[in-house]
C-alpha cells in the first residue's frame, strides 16, 4: 500500500514536470494563437478561446472514468512520442506553427499516456485531440470557390422554386424581379466560417451524445454538409430579404446579423441527427456498467512482489518522458541560425522583350485616391499624381502597408502586336514567410470575386513546360460573365511550384533540414481575359512567358 502511494505521487510528479516543460516550449504557440489567430478576423476563430476550457471540462466530467483507469507507468509511451518529437522539431526549425502545434497536443497525451498507462491514455484522448480545434485551417481557403460556386447554384435554383427568378453568373445572384438585386457570395459567405466551428461543435456534442463509436463517427461526419446547409439557408434569406425590403436592407442590418440564422440550422439538423443515429445505434449498444471496474494493470500490481524489474519498468518512463521533452526543447533553442539565400536568381529589373512593347506601372499613395498610372520607364514617373497630387511609388499604398522592409518587388506591363497585355508582378520574400500572400486571399479583399482556378502546364519555347495556378476573375460588382485572367507560380535557386502547399513544405524543409531560409519569387500574370481557357489563348500566354522566363530568371 505505501509503494502505491509513493507510485501515485511520482506519476503526478513526473506529469507536473512534462506539463511545465511543455508550456515552456509552446510560448511560441500560445503568442502565435492569441495575437495572430484568436484575434485576428481573418482566420474566424474567435470560437477557439472556449476549446481549452471545454477540453477542461470534459476532463471534468470524465473524471471517475480517469480515476479508475489509471494504471502503472507505459514504457510503449516513450515510442509513441517520437512522431510527436519529430514534427514539433520540424514546426519550430522550419517555422511552420502548425506542426509544432499538432506536435506539441501529440506529446501532452503521450506524457499522460506515459504516467498511467493506456487506459487512461485511451479516455483522455478525445480531451486532448479536442485541443486541435485551436489551429486555424484558413489553409483550406482552397476549397472556397467550390463551396460558392455550389452555395450560388443551388439558392438559384430554390429562389427559382418560390417564384423569385434569380440569374447566377459565377458567384453572383442577380435579380431584375421587383426592385432587383445583386448579391455575390464572397470568401466570407463561402461557408468557411461555419465550417471551422461546426466541427468543433459537432465533435463535443456528439462525443457527449452518442453512446457508440459509430455514432460519434457519423454525426461529426455530419459537420460540413450540416455547416453548409446552415449557409444555404442564410444566403436564402439575404436574397428572399433582398427581393421584400431591397438590397440596401439585405446587405445591410440583415447581412450583419444573419450568421445567427447559419448556427440556429445547423445545431437544430445536428440535433436532429444525433436523436436518429442514437435511435438507430444505442439499441445495439452494450449497456456500460455504471462504475467502471478496476484497472486490470493494478490488480496485476497488487499480487507483485515488488521486484527490481517491476521497479525499472514502472521508473523508466516517469523519468525519461520528461527528459524526452527537455532534449526537444534544448535542440530547438541551440539549432543553428538559418542562413539566408541570395535573390541573385531573379534579374535587377524587369526585362524589356523582343517583339512586346512595356509599361511601368505607379500608384498613387493617397488613400482616396489609389490613380494608376503607366509610365515608359521609372525615370519618366512623376513626383505627384496628375489627378490629386498626391505622391506617386511603384508599390501600391496597401503594399507598402502589408510588406515586410526586406521584400523586393518588380513590376511591368507588357503588349503584344494584337494589343493583348500582361501585367506581371514579381515579388521575391525577404526573412519573413509574409511577404508572399496567396492571391486567393488578396484578390477578394481587393473587390474581385474568384470564378474558376486550375494549375495549368504551358509549354515553353526551350522544350521545358511551366506549371502556373491560373485562376478567372471578376469584379465583384459587376454582373457581367467578362471574365479577366490572373495566374502565379514560384521559383526558388533549384525549382519551380504551382502550389502554395508545396511551396510551404519545400521552405518547411529547407529550414528544419537544410538550414536555410529558400528564397522565394512569386510571379503574378494578370490579363483582361483569362489565361488559358482556349488552345488560342494558351499558345498566346505560352509564346509570352516563353520570353519572360529565360531573362527573368537565371539558370
Amino acid at each position: 500500500m505505501k509503494s502505491r502511494k509513493i507510485l501515485v505521487i511520482a506519476q503526478w510528479l513526473s506529469f507536473a514536470v512534462a506539463f511545465y516543460i511543455l508550456v515552456v516550449m509552446c510560448r511560441g504557440i500560445f503568442g502565435w494563437l492569441v495575437g495572430s489567430v484568436f484575434l485576428e478576423p481573418r482566420e474566424d476563430m474567435a470560437h477557439g478561446w472556449f476549446i481549452p476550457v471545454f477540453s477542461i471540462a470534459l476532463f471534468w466530467i470524465k473524471r471517475r472514468e480517469l480515476r479508475a483507469a489509471a494504471g502503472d507507468p507505459s514504457l510503449a509511451a516513450l515510442l509513441l512520442a517520437i512522431p510527436g518529437v519529430i514534427l514539433f522539431i520540424i514546426g519550430e526549425l522550419g517555422e511552420q506553427v502548425r506542426f509544432s502545434h499538432v506536435g506539441a497536443i501529440w506529446l501532452l497525451w503521450t506524457a499522460i499516456y506515459a504516467a498511467w498507462g493506456r487506459r487512461l491514455a485511451w479516455v483522455a484522448a478525445f480531451p486532448i485531440a479536442f485541443l486541435l480545434f485551436t489551429m486555424p485551417l484558413s489553409f483550406l481557403d482552397i476549397f472556397t470557390v467550390k463551396l460558392r460556386l455550389i452555395i450560388a447554384a443551388v439558392a438559384t435554383t430554390l429562389l427559382g422554386g418560390i417564384g423569385i427568378e434569380t440569374v447566377r453568373v459565377g458567384t453572383g445572384l442577380h435579380c431584375l424581379a421587383g426592385g432587383g438585386f445583386n448579391l455575390d457570395i464572397a470568401d466570407p459567405c463561402s461557408g468557411m466560417r461555419s465550417v471551422f466551428a461546426m466541427t468543433a461543435i459537432a465533435a463535443g456534442y456528439a462525443y457527449l451524445h452518442q453512446k457508440t463509436l459509430r455514432g460519434k463517427l457519423l454525426l461529426f461526419c455530419c459537420s460540413i454538409p450540416l455547416a453548409m446547409l446552415g449557409n444555404l439557408a442564410r444566403i436564402f434569406s439575404i436574397a428572399i430579404v433582398a427581393a421584400a425590403f431591397g438590397q440596401q436592407v439585405a446587405t445591410g442590418f440583415y447581412h450583419d446579423y444573419s450568421g445567427y440564422v447559419t448556427f440556429l440550422v445547423a445545431i437544430l439538423a445536428m440535433v436532429a441527427l444525433g436523436d436518429v443515429f442514437s435511435r438507430l445505434f444505442d439499441r445495439k449498444a452494450q449497456p456500460s456498467p455504471s462504475a467502471p471496474s478496476p484497472n486490470p494493470e493494478v490488480k496485476a500490481e497488487v499480487a507483485q512482489n515488488g521486484g527490481f524489474a517491476v521497479a525499472l519498468r514502472r521508473v523508466l518512463p516517469l523519468v525519461l518522458m520528461p527528459l524526452i521533452l527537455v532534449a526537444t526543447l534544448n535542440h530547438v533553442r541551440h539549432a543553428p541560425p538559418r542562413l539566408q539565400e541570395s535573390d541573385d536568381f531573379v534579374a535587377k529589373s524587369m526585362p524589356e522583350l523582343e517583339g512586346y512593347t512595356s509599361r511601368v506601372p505607379a500608384f498613387c499613395q493617397n488613400e482616396h485616391c489609389l490613380n494608376t498610372l503607366e509610365c515608359e520607364d521609372e525615370a519618366s514617373i512623376p513626383e505627384k499624381c496628375p489627378k490629386c497630387g498626391g505622391a506617386i511609388d511603384t508599390r501600391s499604398l496597401a503594399e507598402h502597408d502589408i510588406l515586410p522592409a526586406d521584400t523586393r518587388m518588380l513590376k511591368r506591363n507588357y503588349y503584344d502586336v494584337l494589343g493583348n497585355g500582361w501585367k506581371v508582378s514579381v515579388v521575391v520574400n525577404g526573412r519573413s514567410r509574409q511577404s508572399i500572400h496567396r492571391p486567393e486571399i488578396c484578390l477578394p479583399a481587393q473587390g474581385w470575386s474568384i470564378e474558376h482556378g486550375r494549375i495549368v502546364s504551358f509549354p515553353l519555347a526551350d522544350g521545358d513546360t511551366l506549371a502556373m495556378h491560373c485562376m478567372d476573375v471578376r469584379p465583384r460588382s459587376s454582373s457581367s460573365e467578362n471574365r479577366m485572367g490572373h495566374g502565379y507560380f514560384f521559383v526558388n535557386p533549384r525549382q519551380r511550384a504551382a502550389s502554395h502547399l508545396k511551396r510551404i513544405l519545400i521552405s518547411v524543409h529547407d529550414r528544419a533540414f537544410a538550414g536555410r531560409v529558400t528564397r522565394w519569387a512569386m510571379v503574378t500574370v494578370s490579363a483582361d481575359a483569362p489565361l488559358a481557357d482556349t488552345e488560342r489563348r494558351k499558345e498566346q500566354t505560352a509564346d509570352f512567358l516563353s520570353e519572360l522566363m529565360p531573362k527573368l530568371f537565371k539558370e
